[in-house]
């Protein structure tokens, strides 16, 4: 099966990579020369989707072609990400799904949560979507490189891999490594697909640039109470909120087209009820800092799960940091401990002084302050 380069972005990465932003405070001259920094290129598989789709309208569709498809690595990704939900995730139950969804047989049981029957009946819809990220004239994908770019670290190089699939029950997701995954099926609007694409690429480069990245000092954390939990709980935060900054859902232009705006009007209530955010970091933070009986899972599913109460906060964050301290600032803290992007944040000069740089509360100011120590102290 052909895989295929998106030249929009995967081609003129080989030719022309994602250059890094200067560190915040950089000048451009103060860069490295061109042709010495490093760079990221990127190539989008789109065999998962276009598999897929073909296969839900064979209504003569076998079990061994549907295992077939199973094991491209796109489908690999999505039952890879049905196995993180707590689902049984096999290639077997992927491949039954898809033989149910091509016979049309929609009450068929679906453990994995697969959902191949919509995605029958959306094909021609996201044939039309793909249509349009391919096409080199729309500059859709041209337009993700270059945002891309302003955000990438200065040193950082390495490969990340696209891939384009549809089913499951998430829009795009990556696993911390050098890929990232995003679902046609839930993104009819090419700009929308676009927007999102640039959110998960950046997942894939803050993968790359925390296994390059200092960590912080194991005998210092070793010293604060639940300092693994609550590390990665400013992870996320900082992870979710300047990848939502880069695929920024709320500066799509309004009157594109329907689904994006419906997305767009969502993100923007989010943003607005930002104080909900904030509280629910504080309660998080001061129960795993008092060893509550609640799991991290609980927690992390409460706040990036369902609503994603906190892509809201993280976001807001990451948009302060980036204006009062340029693109830069937001790709020094990429890869580094969370809890200095927090500490990055409270430094601002207009905190607290505009509704847009909000107050965070005492329990996650002090926490972060004690992991930031430990992440400073091992540079």
């Amino acid at each position: 099966m052909r895989k295929l380069i998106l030249i929009g972005i995967a081609a003129l990465a080989i030719v022309h990579p994602l250059r890094a932003a200067p560190a915040a405070g950089n000048s451009p001259s103060s860069a490295k020369p061109a042709g010495v920094a490093q760079a990221v290129t990127v190539t989008v598989d789109t065999d998962s989707t276009k598999a897929v789709l073909d296969a839900v309208l064979n209504p003569a569709l076998t079990m061994a072609e549907a295992l077939r498809i199973a094991a491209l690595p796109g489908n690999q990704g999505l039952i890879r990400k049905a196995r993180s939900y707590g689902r049984p995730g096999t290639d077997e139950l992927f491949a039954k799904a898809l033989v149910a969804a091509a016979q049309r047989d929609d009450a068929a049981e679906d453990p994995g949560k697969f959902r191949f029957g919509p995605v029958r009946e959306h094909a021609a819809q996201i044939r039309a979507t793909l249509a349009k990220l391919e096409d080199p004239a729309s500059h859709l994908l041209a337009r993700v490189k270059a945002r891309i770019a302003e955000f990438t670290p200065s040193s950082l190089g390495g490969h990340v891999t696209g891939y384009l699939i549809v089913g499951g029950t998430s829009g795009g997701f990556a696993f911390g490594g050098p890929e990232f995954f995003l679902n046609l099926d839930r993104f009819p609007s090419a700009a929308l697909a676009a927007t999102i694409m640039e959110h998960e690429l950046f997942h894939a480069i803050q993968g790359i640039a925390r296994a390059s990245s200092p960590t912080a000092d194991a005998a210092c954390l070793a010293k604060i109470p639940h300092s693994e939990e609550l590390s990665r709980l400013f992870m996320s935060l900082e992870m979710e909120g300047s990848a939502s900054l880069v695929g920024d859902v709320s500066a799509i232009p309004a009157g594109i087209d329907e689904e994006s705006d419906k997305v767009r009007k969502q993100t923007l209530r989010r943003i607005d009820q930002v104080g909900q955010s904030i509280t629910l970091l504080e309660l998080s933070t001061h129960g795993l800092r008092t060893g509550a009986q609640v799991s991290y899972g609980d927690i992390y599913a409460l706040g990036f799960y369902g609503d994603e109460v906190l892509y809201a906060l993280g976001y807001v964050m990451a948009r302060a940091i980036a204006s009062e301290e340029g693109k830069g600032a937001i790709a020094a803290l990429t890869g580094r401990p969370g809890a200095l992007f927090v500490q990055r944040y409270r430094k601002l000069k207009n905190y607290g002084k505009s509704e847009d740089v909000p107050v965070l509360f005492p329990a996650t100011l002090q926490a972060a302050e004690q992991l930031a120590a430990c992440a400073e102290g091992a540079r």
